[in-house]
């Protein structure tokens, strides 16, 4: 945990990214930090530049990847789902297996296995 009064310039500035991401582990450091950047211009100063640097890469990254569905798109995805919800909502798989173990003159064993798995498609 932080102390008020012991908390460095050298303990903060690697965290900044945190503290504007608001990851910090706990409460107590947001203040900790906080109380800090406003006794400290230049800490301050690197937090609010951090700060406009992410906005603007998340600005420019929203404004870049704002691309256009190709016409019909939607009406495929519908159409492919709707189709694929009709067919073969349910199916069973079944397999059977039998070993039979004979020793000659003495006994005979069959063992029968049977597996089912059962298949469902939710849309």
């Amino acid at each position: 945990m932080y102390e008020l009064a012991r908390i460095t310039c050298e303990e903060v500035i690697p965290s900044v990214i945190l503290f504007i991401d608001h990851e910090l582990p706990d409460e107590a450091q947001y203040i900790v930090f906080e109380i800090h950047f406003q006794q400290c211009p230049p800490c301050c100063q690197v937090m609010e530049h951090e700060r406009t640097s992410i906005e603007l890469m998340q600005n420019r990254l929203r404004s870049s990847c704002n691309e256009e569905v190709p016409p019909g798109l939607h009406q495929r995805i519908r159409e492919q789902t709707q189709r694929l919800s009709e067919e073969n909502q349910e199916r069973f798989i079944s397999q059977r297996t039998v070993t039979e173990i004979s020793v000659p003159g003495f006994a005979s064993i069959q063992i029968t296995q049977e597996f089912t798995q059962h298949i469902r498609h939710d849309f």
